[in-house]
């Protein structure tokens, strides 16, 4: 947003510098980006051309004669297919700096010395016509410096938050100038003359289908205007603020946009067929082409404003081409609504269509005073600048008045908040240089009512914010103490997302932190049978859904890695995922993802480097639940139609914890433009969060010694180790711990089967085993292997 400091001055009068009220400005929350100075170069002059004759050696140079008020008559060739005897234009003598680069100087050409440049509108930054010399009004002083009725000015460029609709105006920000300042508010609204005869409700009718989109639609109609270029104030003044001048009419409704913040839309009233203005939704799949030549299909949630034969404009966002103002414009329709603001964002994000107007929209603009003076100052100033006549009435469709806001005020919670003693009698003044009055005192309580072009104002704190900015943040005094509550509980979620960071950092993982949004493509290649979370109006495609695993989130972060040459990635993310649910919130889960790419551990002096495998992230897993003093995982054969995996699999659970790992298959890396093998692991750890974990218990060192026996069995392929082992452990109290050490296949044994040696310890915390007591368990173990798997020893 860009305003012009005497722009500003016109509406306060205010005697501080450009800076000054810039560094107010910032102080009070409306940060000021950038201070631009503007100003026509010195040098430059109005002046008069005396004759204009065609140059002796050139087909398109005309060699002049120019009053310039100096009292003799300079010689000028100009290259302007515009310039005529008689016309009064801009000259920029020699000497004139445009810019370090660009100095006019005494030089011929072709043979003819110039003594200056007679200038376009480009060059003297009023406008982009570059097609001829600027056209002055012939009642400027011959030889007075331009920049007299052209005066130099500042262009503040400011950042604004989303929530300040109120300040993309010249009234709003001289609102807070006066308000900061301490200075009255001038009048700025125009009331037009209107013409003896006709009203305008006989000659055009509006109606609103849709009142909760469309609560407010005014209109006037002007006839007999002549559409031609702005004056140049207008147009110096627009091409200050970014915007192209175009012709008197649309030039207005831009410089109203600018000085109210109010959009408008000038129809040629002649096109309107049936002299209907009809504001209702589209129909589903409806096609509307706007003003830049391009076709946009709609939804039956969009907002167009229709006449007898069909839609003219798509509310609040870009008019169409069938009844826009051109040359031969002699009636305008002038449009001044209030739109609802979502409705608009909705309209403006799903069309990826953004304008002036429907930035404007989406924030909110003032339904009440700011709709009737812009479109009563946008009448006048098109009858003064395009002639013609208003016609009597305004049209004035309000089915659903916008009530103002009431909003409770404690001054104890003020001073308490702001952290400095304010009386109640300056809160409320300071509140009324914002507009914001008093309206009654409940005890305690101020309520006051805010004003309609504040849409941010919604609750108490809003006004203490707006106390505090008009006191000045600068004046309240510096405190060297703070009261802080030390006896804050850690929760279980923050203790056990704390201890996973810590051991897996130890690991030598990385962890990284993504966005929870996606694509639907990602959605529907690693989830295709989970419904995702649909945004309704996402910043872009590639973040429309939000995410039902973690998986995308790392594999690009791996991709992002190895395009840059960063290979061999450990990483881990603690995040959340999202499903849609038939409720009306999704369902959420908190979610463990660990990802191995490349070598686990590098090559050094003492070997060759060790690629990653399930085995390594299985140990990355039992450092996990280690550190939490969980039991063991059991781990189960992945379903087989999971669609990560490729060979290596498994389903793991735990107490609190369910989730799978293995190796992604090489067609879901390949998507990502991943070429190595990529292991990965994902754990809903939801549930473990929400019990948190219990206080290890700790045992003391044994006494008695253990024995150890190691064990092979032979068994059919399908049976799982982790089987065996559970069947082993649960068969005698003095098994302490059994672990398989080997794995065999091939000849001799047949097909189909294979062989594993468990190494099984015995302890007693009572006594000392003897060699009768570990065959003893051996034997009942080798039984039980026959009898229940038939697995022999081998």
């Amino acid at each position: 947003m860009k305003v012009t400091y005497n722009w500003l001055k016109e509406l306060v009068d205010i005697q501080a510098s450009a800076d000054e009220v810039a560094a107010r400005l910032a102080g009070a929350g409306v940060e000021v980006e950038s201070i631009d100075r503007r100003c026509i170069p010195a040098g430059v002059v109005a002046a008069k051309v005396v004759t204009a004759e065609k140059h002796p050696d050139s087909d398109h140079l005309s060699v002049c004669t120019v009053d310039a008020g100096t009292g003799a008559l300079l010689t000028v060739v100009c290259g302007a297919p515009n310039v005529c005897a008689g016309m009064k234009s801009a000259l920029a003598t020699a000497g004139t700096a445009f810019s370090p680069d660009f100095i006019v100087k005494k030089q011929k050409v072709r043979g003819v010395e110039s003594a200056g440049m007679l200038c376009s509108e480009r060059e003297l930054g009023i406008s982009d016509d570059h097609e001829g010399i600027v056209t002055l009004p012939p009642e400027w002083k011959t030889g007075e410096a331009l920049s007299s009725y052209l005066p130099d000015d500042t262009v503040f460029t400011l950042e604004l938050t989303p929530n300040r609709g109120d300040c993309l105006s010249v009234l709003g920000i001289a609102r807070e100038v006066s308000a900061l300042f301490g200075k009255p508010l001038k009048p700025i609204a125009l009331t037009p003359p209107e013409a003896a005869g006709e009203t305008i409700d006989t000659c055009i009718r509006v109606s609103i289908e849709d009142s909760a989109g469309c609560p407010r639609y005014m209109g006037r109609l002007l006839r007999g205007v002549t559409i031609k270029p702005s004056p140049l104030w207008l147009k110096y003044r627009l091409t200050a603020h970014d915007i192209r001048p175009l012709s008197n009419v649309v030039d207005v409704t831009n410089y109203i946009l600018l000085l109210f913040g109010q959009p408008m839309h000038s129809f040629d009233y002649d096109r309107i067929a049936g002299k209907t203005i009809v504001v209702k939704k589209a129909r589903q799949g409806q096609t509307f082409t706007t003003l830049d030549k391009t076709d946009r299909t709609l939804t039956a949630e969009d907002l167009l404003i229709c006449d007898g034969s069909g839609p003219v404009a798509i509310a609040g966002v870009m008019g169409g081409q069938a009844s826009g103002i051109t040359d031969a414009t002699k009636n305008v329709f002038l449009e001044c609504a209030y739109f609802n603001p979502v409705g608009i964002r909705k309209t403006s994000k799903r069309l990826d269509l953004s304008s002036e107007s429907s930035y404007r929209f989406e924030r909110g603009v003032d339904p009440q005073t700011g709709c009737e003076q812009a479109v009563d100052t946008a009448a006048t100033l098109i009858q003064s600048l395009a002639g013609g006549s208003v016609v009597q009435g305004v049209i004035d469709e309000h089915p659903a008045p916008v009530a103002r806001k009431k909003i409770p005020l404690r001054p104890s919670r003020v001073c308490r908040i702001l952290g400095v003693s304010i009386g109640k009698d300056t809160m409320v003044e300071l509140l009324r240089t914002l507009q914001i009055f008093r309206v009654a005192d409940q005890g305690d309580t101020v309520l006051f009512e805010a004003p309609q072009f504040r849409h941010d104002l919604e609750s108490e704190i809003d006004l203490i914010e707006e106390v505090g900015r008009m006191y000045r943040y600068d004046t309240v005094p510096a405190s060297v103490r703070a009261t802080v509550a030390m006896d804050q509980p850690v929760s279980p979620r923050e203790t056990i997302c704390g201890i996973i960071r810590r051991s897996l950092a130890a690991a030598g993982m990385h962890e990284t932190v993504t966005n929870n949004l996606t694509s639907g493509k990602n959605c529907a290649l690693l989830t295709p049978a989970v419904a995702p979370v649909v945004l309704l109006n996402p910043l872009n495609p590639e973040m429309s859904r939000m995410r039902t695993t973690l998986l995308g989130s790392l594999l690009d972060v791996t991709a992002y890695n190895l395009n840059r040459s960063n290979a061999h990635n450990k990483l881990f993310e603690l995040g959340r995922t999202f499903t849609s649910s038939s409720t009306k919130l999704p369902r959420e889960r908190e979610v463990l993802g660990i990802l191995l790419e490349g070598d686990f551990l590098p090559a050094s002096w003492a070997g060759p480097a060790a690629p990653a495998d399930f085995f390594f992230l299985k140990t990355i897993l039992q450092t996990v639940r280690i550190s939490l003093g969980l039991p063991p995982f059991i781990y189960t054969p992945a379903e087989p139609e999971h669609p990560w995996f490729d060979a290596e699999s498994a389903s793991v659970n735990n107490q609190g914890i369910t989730g799978v790992a293995g190796l992604i298959h090489g067609r879901i890396t390949g998507s990502f433009g991943i070429k190595s093998a990529v292991y990965y692991a994902e754990l809903d750890i939801t549930q473990l969060l929400e019990l948190g974990v219990t206080q290890p218990l700790y045992s003391p060192l044994p006494r008695f010694p253990a024995i150890k026996r190691d064990l092979c069995f032979v068994m059919e392929e399908q049976i799982l180790s982790s089987t065996i082992s559970g069947e082993i452990c649960s068969l005698s109290d003095l098994i302490e711990y059994i672990e398989p050490f080997d794995l065999y296949r091939g000849e001799p044994l047949e097909k189909g089967m294979k062989s594993i040696a468990y190494a099984i310890h015995l302890r007693s915390a009572q006594r000392t085993l003897t060699d009768a007591d570990a065959e003893a368990v051996c034997t009942k173990i080798i039984e039980t292997m026959k009898a229940r798997f038939n697995a022999v020893l081998r």
